[in-house]
């Protein structure tokens, strides 16, 4: 985070962050959180946005994308993006019939269709999602790349 406040320091924001109005006429940010987080941490008040026409499941989808854009992402964060993009699609999907399950594609399904998009398997999305369901100790274990520090109480006895 540093490297970026500094960055705005000396460049200001380069692409701008993504917004979309609400049904309440308020302004809500899709993508960006990063940038303005920095922004403010390098003492500005404004940030350049670009205003994008979405309901809420589309802004969900393309906040979710903006964060794959990322050079690091953690395996935490990249569980609840396959999480909440699964839910968005299903959701814009409403009630699918049975021969097709995703709004995304003839016969396609959301996973499918991620899989196809990231390049990773949808066992390996289904994985990913799993982890959301880790208690913050065991997800920060995952997050860490630690390895399970307890021993085997079998050890031995096969």
């Amino acid at each position: 985070m540093q490297q970026l406040v500094e960055s705005i320091k000396e460049r200001g924001v380069i692409t701008p962050a993504t917004v979309r109005q609400k049904e309440d006429g308020r302004y809500e940010l899709v993508s960006g959180h990063r940038r303005k987080r920095a922004s403010e941490l390098a003492g500005f008040e404004t940030l350049r946005c670009e205003v994008v026409d979405l309901n809420r499941d589309e802004a969900t989808i393309l906040m979710v994308e903006s964060n794959f854009q990322r050079s690091q992402i953690l395996p935490s964060e990249k569980a609840f993006a396959y999480k909440m993009r699964l839910d968005a699609m299903k959701r814009q999907a409403g009630r699918p019939k049975k021969e097709n399950v995703s709004p995304v594609g003839t016969n396609l399904r959301t996973d499918e269709q991620i899989a196809l998009e990231t390049g990773d398997s949808r066992n390996q999305i289904h994985r990913y999602v799993r982890l959301t369901n880790l208690v913050p100790e065991l997800l920060e274990f995952v997050d860490e790349g630690r390895k399970n520090t307890w021993s085997n109480p079998f050890e031995g006895y096969y």
